[in-house]
């Protein structure tokens, strides 16, 4: 059933009914009056800075990827509250994949590919998600061409932002990288540390850091390892996720990397079946440094006749 909103119209959006509110803004889905387009409508809540909504417009209106929302108009109210529409997105949360052996090996590789793509995509813009979890990830069976899609990008910040990065949520505090927990400050390899928690989930059926499956190494509490918990995935995957895993932020591969790395593991997996390359060192083709004589062909040699100068035959 709908609920209850106090907007009829806006902009050109007929309201249909409320999807959210918090302190910052309240978001509503509606129907363009002339195009035929949905939308989510977010407009600010009253009594509070316009930040959140305007910072979270401008970010969106910076991405263009199929993997993001896009921002359809934006405006103002007669109160002088901000409100944006932007693109209304039909899909099934990556939540309920969570289960181990939900789906297959090669499809988490290719899942995880593609979320690196977006999140490498927003960092060399300067954007931070800041706050990916399962639930604000959507598969949309390629209806927008792009086989997945980040809608909510609200607690996004920019690498030069002086905004502190949100409070982890209940929800978010095991998806949440430890620097940001301590303070330390946000920056890309934040989303990595993300990317690792959700993709050892979609592995292993639990999460790296829940105090059931984490254990204690020099008064440091870390992960069973994802080979330990899922020794049948191939160890290129393992040792990636691992490795985003870790408590220290430089130890992490950035989201290119990890783009990188699993869009050629992707190949592998699915072309004729070859060894899986480990990442570090990084595989190089063996090279044959047998001297050649660029003067002589062996297929064009024969043997060797002597030839007597005097001869005119």
């Amino acid at each position: 059933m709908a609920r209850a909103t106090i907007f009829e119209r806006i902009g050109e959006y007929r309201i249909e009914r409320l999807l959210a509110r918090s302190s910052s803004c309240i978001e509503l889905e509606g129907e363009h009056l002339v195009l035929p387009r949905r939308a989510i409508i977010k407009v600010m809540a009253a009594g509070v800075a316009p930040l959140p909504v305007l910072r979270e417009a401008c970010m969106l209106e910076a991405l263009h990827h199929p993997g993001v929302v896009r921002v359809y108009e934006s405006g103002i109210l007669s109160d002088r509250r901000p409100w944006f529409a932007r693109e209304l997105v039909e899909g099934t949360s990556i939540a309920s994949t969570l289960a181990p052996g939900a789906i297959d090996r090669i499809d988490v590789i290719a899942l995880l590919r593609d979320l690196a793509e977006v999140l490498a995509h927003a960092h060399v813009r300067g954007i931070v998600h800041a706050n990916l979890r399962p639930d604000k990830i959507l598969l949309t069976n390629r209806l927008r061409g792009y086989p997945l899609c980040i809608p909510d990008w609200s607690d996004a910040r920019a690498h030069d932002s002086s905004s502190p990065p949100p409070a982890p949520s209940i929800a978010s505090r095991y998806y949440t990288a430890p620097e940001v927990i301590t303070g330390e400050g946000l920056d890309d390899r934040a989303d990595v540390f993300s990317l690792g928690v959700i993709a050892y989930r979609l592995l292993t059926g639990v999460l790296p850091f829940d105090g059931k499956v984490a254990m204690t190494i020099d008064g440091q509490v870390q992960h069973v390892p994802t080979e330990v918990r899922c020794p049948d995935a191939p160890r290129e995957l393992t040792t990636m996720v691992d490795q985003m895993l870790a408590r220290d932020r430089w130890d992490r591969p950035s989201a290119s990397e990890v783009h990188s790395d699993l869009s050629w593991l992707a190949d592998v997996l699915a072309g004729p079946a070859r060894p899986v390359r480990i990442r570090h060192p990084r595989w190089t083709p063996e090279l044959d440094f047998t001297p050649h004589d660029r003067h002589r062909d062996p297929e064009l040699e024969v043997d060797s006749v002597i030839v007597d100068p005097d001869d005119k035959a």
